[in-house]
């Protein structure tokens, strides 16, 4: 037996005990988990269960828009790291909560109308609702201030400083702007 095949061997011998153990702990979890999620699901009542007949995998599938809305809301939003975060999560749990919720109360099942009007309509009105939530979660974590305010008061503070320089420069430069009058106190002609 050649070295090279006797190092594959031992790899792919290495891989595949890996492998048995991420499939018995996968097996753990869903002993563990099956009987709290089947005891969730008959809380939530039939209706639920319609909505989502995959279980997990469709509630995941309901979940995606949501979470990718919620980066995108994470990144557009000025601020540091932490801002963006509260921000996005903020977005994708609101979103996903209640299109996902609705969606169970009322039983629609995938690909009817109404789920699609649930999860197109209802992620719309999500992304509105958790504005004013993530608003204050924002202001509560920057003193008083949500990023966009910092923002603005960045901008009016540079707006200030270009104004000033500019009427500093017509006053030394003797090119008096007729808005600005004589600063000097008055005409001697």
């Amino acid at each position: 037996m050649a070295i090279g095949s006797v190092a594959a061997l031992m790899k792919a011998l290495n891989l595949a005990g890996k492998l048995s153990k991420v499939k018995s702990a996968a097996a753990a979890t869903q002993r563990l988990a099956g009987p709290a999620l089947t005891k969730a699901k008959a809380a939530m009542g039939p209706r639920f269960t319609q909505a989502f007949p995959g279980g997990g995998k469709d509630m995941l599938y309901s979940a995606l828009p949501d979470i990718g809305f919620g980066a995108l809301t994470g990144m557009m939003t000025p601020g540091d790291l932490g801002d963006k975060f509260i921000a996005g999560a903020t977005d994708a749990a609101v979103g996903a909560g209640l299109t996902g919720g609705l969606r169970g109360v009322m039983g629609a099942r995938p690909g009817t109308a109404l789920s699609t009007a649930i999860e197109y309509g209802g992620g719309m009105a999500t992304g509105f609702a958790s504005q004013p939530v993530s608003e204050a979660l924002l202001r509560l974590k920057g003193g008083g201030l949500s990023p966009y305010d910092k923002l603005q008061q960045e901008q009016y503070a540079g707006i200030r400083q270009q104004v000033e320089e500019e009427v500093y420069q017509q006053l030394m430069a003797g090119n008096r702007s007729p808005y600005i009058g004589d600063p000097f106190g008055g005409n001697y002609g």
